[in-house]
């Protein structure tokens, strides 16, 4: 109706005017677009066509309208073919109109769009006419944009019920699905509240598949890492439970999901997606499936959670979708609570076997253990070799303090731990004197630390007794005076000793005759012979210093078994050595190592007759050590001698001192060295000295 009366009201002021044709523009949203033409006194309205565009320029002159629009000045061309400002305007030359009237629409001071006629009588135009044209299509132009407002708040009217009808139902449906979600919820907590362990993952498969309406459901762990195989621990199938089965995850569904470590869903054609596993599918009826993964909280790999069904879980009729993102959502909720159980019986696990570990440590552990209250030293726990060590039985101490059993020799000692233990929370081998039941005093060496058992506050309390250790100090102290004592007799009989070999030397110038040349000579050979022996025990009580220097291995016993080859109890007897093909550099005392050398090669030559061979070989060891071995071919050493050769003072030969494989020994052990014997019959005997590698 409103559209008809601004027509009307149109064609009046054109007659009136006389125009032949025109446009009516209007300003919307900072640009001109043309709603309605004039063409020989008929008004056409028009879907807003913006001006500069093609349509538009084909219209208007484009020129006198911008004109016009920048100006807001009134421009009036009776003749269009004479000359003007707007003569070479392509759409007049083009067009060819005889007169243009272009006029701006102002209502309040602000432009609402333009007047454009063409053709109209060249009568003069007066200003009155002009004003009351423009008045007349300023009132259409705000009729027309009210028009165009009417129709935009009822399309928008329309377009808000409509969208709020949307939401409405949408809002609906989510609350159907809610409350559907929220009953499978319930019905799933309900199977498995007050479940643990096993069983709440049993009671989670049949109540997750009969919510959810599908046909199996089951959870596996994974058996090894990097994951290849599972095993499930709760399998429900249709009605009742199954059998728990172990299976490879390669070429399976839960493959994708172990890889992946995310949800993944097959809602149809499963047989032909995974042709390996198809005869297991097939003997399922398996259609469709979804799983997801078991994942502990610090995002390491569990097993998984996954149903199956014998129809598809998805299709275009919404009836028959079994498994949508609310599913999807319930799948990922209850993965969460089983992985979490499953963490939890792991924590269970590790926790028992720990304890086990400790009580079986604790139990057969050869030092003394006590957990004490720490508040009062009330024994709560205590192990065997602690009772065997007091003299208490296990019920005379459990329950009891250790002032109450009196096991401290000296109480400002236990003042002294106890005031650590307050510091530093800890006490390291701190020797102290105990008691035993029957009154003994005796030495120990004790370790404690304050702990907590069970929100309790404890003390674990370590013990070795060291009533060997200290006899054994005591000895070595001992010995060491021995040595001393020793080291001086030495020099007191060394002296006399070197008296008398003059004077049996001189005795040596005499014509004696040959019974008295006799008892001459055994008695310069003895006194020779405790010579060496003085000789060698001063140099076994002696400390071993090592003035160490870098050599290289091979020279060195070169050049050693050069000068040996000559001596008396190696002639005939070759020495035949297996250098390494690189240089072998060691740090050693020269001296001292060569003494080592010359005393293994000289009893290995002892050992065997004329004409057998000594090999002297060096190789490096597994351990990145290098190995001398001293061969010979000599009869065996028997077994029961061999621990004994390296005590000083042992010696299988008659004229032997017993010192010299004792020295060897602490020279090769003060090189941290080890020195090794094995004699074997139709082997011979091998002597190993093994010593490290001289790094750069």
């Amino acid at each position: 109706m409103l559209d008809r009366l601004l027509v009307k009201l149109m064609i009046s002021a054109i007659e009136n005017f006389g125009a032949q044709r025109g446009c009516l523009l209007l300003d919307r949203d900072c640009q001109l677009e043309i709603v309605a033409t004039i063409e020989s006194q008929t008004i056409s309205l028009l879907p807003a066509i913006i001006l500069d565009s093609e349509v538009g320029r084909g219209l208007v002159s484009l020129a006198v309208v911008n004109y016009v629009a920048d100006t807001q000045e009134n421009i009036v061309i009776e003749q269009t073919n004479q000359e003007g400002l707007f003569d070479r305007d392509t759409y007049i030359l083009d067009r060819q109109p005889q007169s243009i009237l272009c006029v701006p629409l102002i209502n309040k001071g602000q432009r609402v769009g333009i007047l454009y006629l063409e053709n109209f009588p060249t009568a003069p135009l007066t200003t009155q006419r002009l004003e009351i044209l423009q008045f007349l299509f300023t009132q259409v132009a705000i009729s027309l944009d009210n028009t165009q407002i009417h129709h935009q708040l009822e399309f928008d009217a329309d377009e808000s019920h409509n969208q709020l009808t949307q939401a409405n139902d949408r809002l609906q449906t989510e609350i159907l699905k809610r409350q559907k979600s929220e009953q499978i919820l319930r019905s799933i907590v309900a199977g498995t509240v007050s479940a643990t362990g096993v069983d709440f993952f049993r009671s989670l498969v049949r109540s997750l598949a009969q919510a959810l309406g599908v046909r199996y459901a089951f959870i596996s762990e994974c058996m090894d890492a990097p994951p290849t195989r599972g095993r499930s621990f709760a399998f429900w199938q249709g009605d009742k439970f199954g059998e728990e089965f172990e299976y490879n995850f390669h070429g399976t569904p839960c493959e994708r999901i172990i890889d992946s470590k995310s949800y993944q869903c097959f809602p149809a054609q499963i047989q032909a997606l995974f042709p390996e596993e198809k005869d297991e599918l097939e003997a399922m009826e398996a259609q469709s499936y979804a799983g997801v993964p078991l994942l502990t909280s610090t995002g390491d790999l569990l097993g998984h959670l996954a149903v199956l069904d014998d129809r598809p879980m998805a299709s275009d009729d919404a009836a028959h979708q079994k498994l949508r993102e609310r599913d999807r959502s319930i799948l990922e909720i209850f993965a969460a609570r089983a992985a979490a159980e499953m963490e939890r019986l792991q924590v269970e696990d590790e926790l028992r076997v720990s304890e086990t570990k400790f009580a079986t440590a604790f139990r057969a552990s050869p030092d003394a253990i006590a957990i004490s209250n720490l508040n009062d030293g009330t024994y709560i726990e205590i192990n065997d070799r602690c009772l065997q060590m007091l003299g208490y039985s296990r019920a005379e101490t459990i329950g009891r303090s250790d002032l109450d059993l009196a096991i401290w020799a000296h109480l400002a000692e236990r003042m002294t731990i106890a005031t650590q233990l307050q510091d530093r929370g800890t006490v390291s081998n701190l020797e102290v004197w105990l008691r035993r039941k029957s009154g003994e005093i005796f030495p120990a060496l004790l370790s404690a630390e304050a702990i907590d058992l069970e929100g309790e506050s404890c003390l674990l309390a370590v013990a070795s007794d060291i009533t060997l250790l200290k006899q054994a100090e005591t000895a070595v102290l001992r010995l060491a005076e021995i040595g001393e004592l020793a080291a001086t007799i030495v020099h007191e009989v060394r002296n006399p000793l070197t008296t008398i070999m003059m004077g049996l030397t001189a005795f040596k110038k005499l014509e004696l005759d040959d019974r008295f040349q006799e008892y001459l000579a055994l008695s310069i050979d003895e006194a020779d012979r405790l010579q060496r022996l003085l000789n060698q025990i001063l140099l076994y009580a002696k400390p071993q210093t090592l003035d160490r220097s870098e050599l290289e291995l091979n020279s060195f016993i070169s050049e050693i078994l050069n000068t040996l080859q000559t001596a008396p109890v190696a002639i005939g007897k070759p020495l035949n050595f297996v250098a390494m093909r690189s240089p072998v550099n060691i740090s050693v005392d020269r001296d001292k190592f060569k003494q080592v050398l010359i005393n293994l090669v000289t009893n290995a030559c002892e050992a065997v007759s004329v004409g057998d061979p000594i090999t002297i070989q060096i190789r490096e060891s597994e351990s990145r050590r290098i190995c001398i071995q001293i061969h010979n071919g000599g009869m065996p050493i028997p077994t029961d001698l061999l621990p004994q050769l390296t005590k000083p003072f042992f010696t299988t030969k008659a004229s032997g001192t017993g010192l010299g494989l004792a020295i060897v020994k602490r020279i090769v052990e003060a090189h941290d060295g080890e020195l090794q014997i094995e004699s074997r019959e139709g082997i011979g005997s091998i002597v190993t000295v093994q010593l490290p590698l001289f790094l750069s």
